[in-house]
């Protein structure tokens, strides 16, 4: 079956990373196969957080200039999760051009092998992998952490969301909030209504540097984090498409 393809989009330091990957592991935990796509095309981030290793003769630039994604993953672990991103040891000095046709060829040759493809979308509007992935997508999920910096990210996106007609397929994730911000006056002022809510953990630096995904622990401070990206799931898995 086709794939339903899920962008995770927010500002810098939002959690859009994390969020990205707990929901894969997270719908490799109902049984799905999931690809999980990493916009950073300057370093391997995604593999960190996941637990595994690209080399050199796989992953994403591989993947743009064959046009297609079959032995380019890598599986995370002993999970239904494959990650694409830039190889471990990659060279920044190697950044090429990305055309737009390279990146919807990549995303059509993915959707026809995953159940489900979630794409860890980019802060910066001008990287194809982002844009057109959030294009592409069945469902937008956008991350706010909240805080002054995302209030501003948000008014400078309301238009992009307006031209691009995401606002149909979004939803909206506030994450992590850990006391730092006066919760009332963010809710405020950003003047948005919250889809799910995904709980503060203290320990996510630490799973993120040992590779472990938030969802496979099962601590009390954990619980609440996990009740909600169950909730995303369930909903990602009821209603994907729009």
């Amino acid at each position: 079956m086709n794939a339903k393809v899920i962008a995770v989009w927010g500002a810098n330091g939002s959690g859009k990373t994390t969020t990205a990957v707990n929901l894969a592991f997270s719908l490799s935990q109902r049984n799905f196969t999931v690809g999980l796509i990493s916009s950073n095309i300057y370093y391997g981030e995604m593999q960190m957080l996941c637990g595994c290793n690209i080399p050199d003769d796989r992953g994403i630039y591989h993947a743009l200039m064959g046009g297609e994604t079959k032995n380019m993953l890598v599986q995370a672990g002993k999970t239904s999760v494959f990650v694409l991103s830039v190889p471990d040891k990659f060279d920044a000095m190697q950044l090429t051009t990305i055309s737009a046709k390279s990146v919807k060829d990549m995303l059509d040759d993915a959707n026809m092998r995953f159940d489900y493809l979630v794409i860890d979308g980019n802060t910066d509007l001008n990287n194809p992998i982002s844009s057109l992935g959030m294009t592409e997508a069945d469902k937008l999920l956008v991350v706010h952490r909240p805080s002054v910096k995302d209030c501003l990210w948000c008014d400078s996106m309301r238009n992009v969301f307006d031209l691009l007609n995401l606002s149909y397929k979004t939803a909206h994730i506030l994450n992590a909030h850990d006391k730092s911000c006066d919760l009332s006056a963010y809710k405020s002022s950003i003047g948005l209504t919250f889809d799910f809510e995904l709980g503060y953990v203290e320990n996510a630096n630490i799973y993120a540097n040992t590779g472990q995904a938030i969802v496979f622990h099962d601590l009390k401070q954990e619980r609440e984090y996990i009740s909600g990206m169950k909730a995303l799931t369930s909903s990602v898995i009821l209603g994907g498409g729009q």
